[in-house]
């Protein structure tokens, strides 16, 4: 499952987004969903060991002055034909 991630981490369920997810399922973060970049919290290392891939779209870390934190952290900056694609594998998404 793809899971989408455009609120902010903070203002969602986490526990609803834990319980619904598998170390099977990617995350991409989109909008407000790209603070998720500048965390280094135990939530932010809970995504880590719940999803399989995390991604950030490249895009939204640039209107929000992110993508340099994001490169230097060696987190997944993708392009949107990259969400494109990520949207097309995935049977099933669910967004948050």
């Amino acid at each position: 499952m793809l899971h989408i991630l455009l609120n902010s981490p903070y203002k969602i369920s986490q526990l609803s987004l834990f319980s619904l997810s598998s170390i099977f399922d990617d995350l991409i973060c989109i909008q407000d969903g790209v603070i998720l970049s500048i965390a280094n919290d135990l939530f932010f290392k809970n995504i880590y060991k719940n999803f399989n891939l995390v991604y950030f779209l490249k895009h939204d870390l640039i209107a929000r002055g992110l993508l340099t934190r994001a490169l230097e952290n060696n987190l997944l900056v993708i392009s949107y034909q990259c969400f494109v694609f990520l949207t097309l594998g995935h049977n099933k998404s669910i967004t948050w």
